[in-house]
Order: structure tokens, then C-alpha cells, then sequence
């Protein structure tokens, strides 16, 4: 079994269906601000302990864990929608 990051999962009131991951530990402030201003306001919905082969319902754990590591947060689209992180840095 792979090692676990605790993960918080928070849902933005102007994006239906947009999830932003990001560490347990850090802060919505930590987030870009185009990002945080692109969700509205923010509400944790889950959080949990993730691993890499945990999948989900529309990603895997590897791709969560990668953007974290990367841009610091993974944001989840609605099906049809993409971003990229450097979109909103």
C-alpha cells in the first residue's frame, strides 16, 4: 500500500460541480487568487486520506496527488470542462 496525504475537498458556490483538492493542512488563502475568485465562495465538502491508487469518481489518486505537487491543488472539472493549472497562476 502506498503512502496517504490527508485531502480536503472544497465546492465552489459559482462553479456547480468544480472541486478543488488541495492538502488538509493549508489554507482556501493558499489557493490562487483567479481560482478562488473563478469559485466564489467555498465550502469543504470531504476530506480524506488518499493514496495513489485510490481511485475516484472522475480521477485517480495519482493525478490529485500530482497536481498538489505541482500547483500546490487539484481542481476537478465538470465532465466537458478543463483547466489547467498554469491557467489560473
Amino acid at each position: 500500500m502506498s503512502e496517504s496525504t490527508n485531502v480536503r475537498v472544497l465546492a465552489g458556490a459559482r462553479k456547480p460541480g468544480t472541486y478543488v483538492y488541495m492538502p488538509a493542512d493549508s489554507a482556501v488563502e493558499d489557493l490562487p487568487e483567479q481560482l478562488r475568485m473563478l469559485l466564489g465562495e467555498v465550502r469543504q465538502v470531504l476530506e480524506l486520506s488518499l493514496t495513489e491508487d485510490r481511485q475516484l469518481a472522475r480521477c485517480t489518486g495519482i493525478d490529485v496527488l500530482e497536481g498538489i505537487a505541482v500547483a500546490g491543488y487539484y481542481v476537478q472539472m465538470p465532465p466537458g470542462e478543463f483547466i489547467r493549472h498554469d491557467d489560473v497562476c
